[in-house]
């Protein structure tokens, strides 16, 4: 059997397709960032930044593991990893949790837990929504979503626009699979093709960025940046550079990362490339002159210089 992201459920394509229309909807300004900016006459000097995500299947089996603060750290991980693409600081989280039935154990002790990674990050949980519902979702299971609202000064705002020639490419190293690419990993374990230890192994938590790229911003080290999250490292740094520029990226000089190896022998490398991190959590769009100075402040994130701006 041909394992890849199609054949365990999720077609990207359509998922491309849906935030065309979207796009066309809601103006093409926003979408496709990795946080919207929205600007109000009161606040002159700033803008709003908001986004939303969740975790995706990687809930299930979080959920069977009772890996709770997983659950919890992920959630603002998946979303403040987004927020600080544009430079901008957290102000407010909501969540939405969706139950079959309400778990008062299991639901409080995420809620704490999240709670206390927000204040860690400067952030106020402000409220949100439980629902049960019933057979839409199954039985002892759970997901949930988050909602984080940011504020960035227009002049600190990180914008692809900021990029040029020549620029070099900087990776940050993942703490493994992250959260993106669950339903391919699941599928794998389900039919034995990865052991119990190598997937115990993707589901370390979601590495979060925040304090390195907000000190980077502050000392105007880096033009551009991209959070590597579902549709892998290109797609995702096509996000963070100007749409007449593309990337030369040397995926040899990534380090290597246990699960990745594994996966790379059960999954055509072009799939793992598009589905999967590979090791590179986040990526720096920085210009040559500043790349010495990034890769020191930033060293307690493994850093590697792996492509260039063309």
């Amino acid at each position: 059997m041909e394992y890849s992201y199609l054949n365990s459920g999720v077609d990207i394509k359509k998922a491309d397709e849906l935030t065309s229309i979207i796009a066309d909807v809601a103006g093409k300004k926003n979408i496709g960032s990795f946080a919207g900016l929205y600007e109000h006459k009161i606040l002159d000097e700033y803008c709003f930044a908001a986004c939303c995500d969740g975790i995706g299947t990687k809930i299930i089996p979080l959920i069977e593991k009772s890996y709770t603060k997983t659950i919890a750290n992920d959630l603002f991980a998946m979303n403040i990893n987004d927020l600080i693409c544009c430079g901008a600081e957290p102000l407010f989280f909501l969540d939405y949790i969706a139950a079959y039935s309400l778990n008062k154990d299991v639901l409080s002790n995420f809620i704490l837990e999240l709670n206390k990674i927000l204040k860690k990050h400067n952030c106020v949980l402000l409220g949100g929504e439980t629902s049960e519902l019933g057979n839409l979702i199954l039985k002892k299971y759970f997901d949930v979503a988050g909602f984080l609202l940011g504020i960035v000064k227009k002049e600190n705002i990180i914008t692809k626009y900021n990029v040029d020639r020549g620029d070099i490419i900087i990776g940050l190293k993942s703490n493994g699979v992250h959260a993106n690419g669950f339903s391919l990993i699941r599928k794998l374990y389900s039919d034995n093709m990865l052991d119990e230890k190598s997937f115990i192994e993707s589901l370390a938590p979601v590495r979060i960025y925040y304090d390195i790229v907000m000190k980077l911003n502050k000392n105007k080290l880096i033009n551009s940046c991209a959070n590597i999250t579902g549709g892998g490292i290109f797609a995702n740094l096509k996000r963070a550079i100007p749409e007449d520029l593309s990337v030369e990226l040397d995926y040899n000089k990534i380090p290597k990362i246990e699960i990745f190896e594994k996966i790379k022998t059960l999954v055509d490398e072009d799939e793992a490339f598009k589905t999967f991190n590979m090791g590179v959590g986040f990526c720096l769009v920085v210009s040559t002159s500043k790349v010495k100075k990034v890769l020191e402040i930033s060293k307690d994130y493994k850093p590697f210089v792996f492509g260039e701006v063309v």
